[in-house]
Parts: C-alpha cells; structure tokens; sequence
C-alpha cells in the first residue's frame, strides 16, 4: 500500500471536504423534500431530539466498544481480511448483488456492518473506539459546514455528528488488514462513502456495482471501475456530476436466476401493490380498500418496503409479501403491479410484468417520478385513482405480451443474448481490470 499523509497532518478545512463529500447525499436536497419519517432517519426534524441524538451517540459509542466485541465474537475473523478482496455489504439489498461475485471469488470475503450480519462468513468491523477517539474534532468539522451550509447545518447537526470519525477509523482499519480492492454496492449512505474515501486515500482499488436505481441526490460516480446495469443509469449518474473511472454495463446480476422465468399470462388477474417509506400509512390503505372494492375478482398482495416497520391494515383476502420473501420471488406471483418512487418497476418490467406509477399521496415537484421511469416509458402513469382502475380493467382484458422490452435503456443485456450472465460478466470485467 502506498505511503500517505498522516490524517493528522490535515488541517480542519481539508478535512471538511472529506466530510462534504461523506454527507453529499444528506445536504443534496432530499432531505428537504422527503417525509418527516424519511428525514428522522438521518436526522431528527426537532432541534431537541437532534441533541438527545448527538447525547445518545457519545453514550453508545463507549457501550459499543465494550460490548461488541462479545456480542460480535463470532464474526471477527480479521486475519481473514489481510490481502483479500472485501465485498462491503450494509443491507440485505447489497447482498443480494454481491453474493453472486462471492460464489465466483471464493477469496472474497463478506465485510459486513453490524446491523446487516447474517451469515457465518461475515466479518464484522468494530471501529466504535476508533470513532469515538476522533469525536473531539465534531465542533471545527460542524463549523466549517456551518460556512458552506449556514442553516442546514443546524438542521442536520445530528447527521453530521454520527459521520465525525468513520473516514478516519475507515483509514486505520484499512491500512491494518490491507485489501486487495473493496467492492461497494451502496454509494451515498455514511459508511460506505467513508470506506471508499479512506480507501481512494490510501490506493487501495474500489469497484462498484449497482444494487439499484440511481436518483438525482445521489453523489458523483466516483469509483476505479463502476459495474452499471445500463445507459440510464451512466446518463444519470452524467448528469449529477463527473463520471471519474472505468464504467462497463453488466445488466442486473440478482435477475440472473429469474432470467428465464418471464411472466407469460394472457390478462391481469394477480396485482402487488408496493409501497415505500415515502408513502403515508393512510394514503396506501386507502388505495387499497378502493381497489378491492372496485376489483374483488383479482387477487391483491400487499408489500411494503423490506426496511418499513410500520403497521398497515389490510382488508381481508389481500395477501401479505414480508422482507423475507425474496422480490423477485414476489413479482413472479404478481401480473400488475402499482408502486410509486421505487426500484421495483424496473425489476417487475424485467419479469414482464405490468408496471403502473401511482404516487399514493402528493409527492413534492421535485421528487415526483424520481428514477425517470414515466419519462422513459418504463411505467404507465396513473395520476387518478380512476385512471389507475381503468389501466387495470383494461390489463385484466388483455395484458401486454413484451412488457419487458421495455427496459433496454436501464438494463443493458434485457432481451439479448447476455441476458442471465450478469454475474458472469460483472467477475470477467472485475478480473480484466484488476489484473
């Protein structure tokens, strides 16, 4: 690995830029346009509960380092990591993607955050010590967004706080084990955005690969080589900023066993409804109580997003699809589906199935068809719930045989002959480039 500046020898200012970057996602203007529910995941909205975040925080992290280390035991085989290649997973979406390299690199191991552990073969990295030692540098870090951001960096004080220390315990747990290359498959949470500056900082070769789509809040493109499924995703990506590194179109590798399983139904009789966090609880149930009064021949399946804890009454009859229950497993049983700002149009569309955009409530300007599926033809749009049940009533008469063609420009190898070999082609790009 090759010789760096000590962290130490940075002063406050270019530091801030390090943390600028960490925190592009929060200060992008999502934040401001997301629902209170949304936004207290990253921040607390009340100016007390922030503090009692930043309070909670400096208690948890002491805790953490005390008792982790018992309660993590199992998963801390680092002498695993030293020279090997690191597949950083944060969430059961990002496995999904990177298993598929890891059965191709058997010297790959999992890095796993601790609230994403969940196999044998995880390796969990304790850096709360670390963090904890380097919180004395929150203050000068909060005034210097304080001058780039004025307010918003009172709004997001909390936000900042927990960021404060993982770029630098990022560096020293890096420069320790030494990776080969770290493989990312999320690129705008704290984490993750902390280890890929500590490791640009440090040489150490990073590689991306798309999990899903990609919105206009998310950070520049800024890996060695960036694996995408498709063009949509590089325009994209295009125009939020430089696209700095290789870029190679690979598809979407957790459709590979799905490939040949397309939905072949003549009408509609099978409808998901999917919502996300961004949707009211009222607003969704409302939708669905309407629907199955107007509809009670079909067969409606109920999913929330697989990180929403929230309760939803259903009416009777409408089935239930949990977080264990594998989306693409879900879509296979679906002929229709009706979500808002959700990647699962273009995973439902790739099954050939039927995808209406319906936003359950006002969603803000700005936000409105995030991922440009409407725009590009990928999603029916329904802007009424009477324009919504007259797609659906026409569906169920006679569905659309090649739904799925619809999906070339966000999926590179949809309909081709490469469709199916993502994960084939994501390890031969990764190979070619590393060696």
């Amino acid at each position: 690995m090759k010789k760096t500046k000590n962290i130490r020898d940075i002063n406050y200012e270019d530091l801030s830029k390090v943390y600028f970057s960490i925190l592009q996602f929060g200060f992008s203007g999502y934040l401001e346009m997301a629902s209170e529910g949304v936004r207290n995941q990253f921040s607390a909205s009340r100016w007390w509960r922030r503090l009692v975040n930043i309070v909670g925080r400096l208690v948890a992290l002491p805790f953490r380092a005390i008792y982790y280390p018992f309660k993590f035991r199992k998963y801390l085989n680092y002498n695993k990591l030293q020279n090997a290649p690191w597949l950083l997973i944060t969430s059961s979406n990002n496995r999904a993607v990177l298993k598929i390299l890891k059965e191709r690199l058997p010297e790959s191991v999992y890095l796993t955050y601790e609230a994403a552990v969940s196999q044998s073969d995880d390796i969990v990295p304790l850096l709360h010590g670390r963090i904890l030692y380097r919180l004395y540098r929150f203050p000068f870090i909060y005034y210097q967004f304080k001058k780039k951001y004025g307010k918003q960096a009172w709004w997001y004080a909390d936000y900042i706080f927990k960021a404060v220390g993982q770029y630098e315990a990022c560096r020293h747990f890096i420069r320790k084990y030494e990776p080969a290359y770290i493989v990312f498959a999320n690129d705008h949470t704290i984490f993750p955005r902390a280890m890929l500056l500590a490791a640009k900082s440090l040489g150490v070769p990073t590689i991306y690969v798309q999990h899903a789509s990609v919105t206009p809040y998310f950070p520049p493109l800024d890996f060695d080589l960036s694996l995408l499924e498709g063009q949509a995703t590089l325009d994209r990506y295009a125009e939020n900023g430089t696209v700095n590194g290789e870029v190679r179109f690979i598809g979407m590798p957790k459709f590979d066993p799905y490939a040949s399983l397309r939905n072949r139904q003549s009408r509609v009789q099978r409808v998901g409804i999917c919502c996300n966090k961004l949707d009211e609880t009222a607003d969704v149930e409302t939708l669905v109580d309407y629907l199955v009064a107007q509809l009670p021949q079909l067969r409606f399946t109920f999913r929330p997003h697989p990180a929403d804890e929230r309760n939803f009454s259903m009416p009777e009859g409408v089935l239930y699809s949990t977080k264990a229950e594998n989306v693409f497993d879900f879509l296979q049983k679906q002929d229709l589906i009706i979500a808002g700002n959700t990647s699962t149009h273009l995973e439902a569309v790739l099954l050939n199935v039927v995808s209406i955009y319906y936003e359950f409530g006002a969603y803000d300007t700005n936000i409105s068809d995030m991922y440009g599926y409407c725009k590009n033809g990928l999603a029916v749009r329904a802007d009424t719930r009477e324009k919504l049940l007259e797609i659906i009533e026409n569906q169920s008469n006679k569905k659309d045989e090649e739904v799925f063609r619809k999906a070339t420009y966000y999926n590179h190898t949809a309909g081709t002959a490469e469709e199916g070999r993502s994960g084939e082609l994501a390890v031969q790009y990764l190979k070619d480039f590393i060696i």
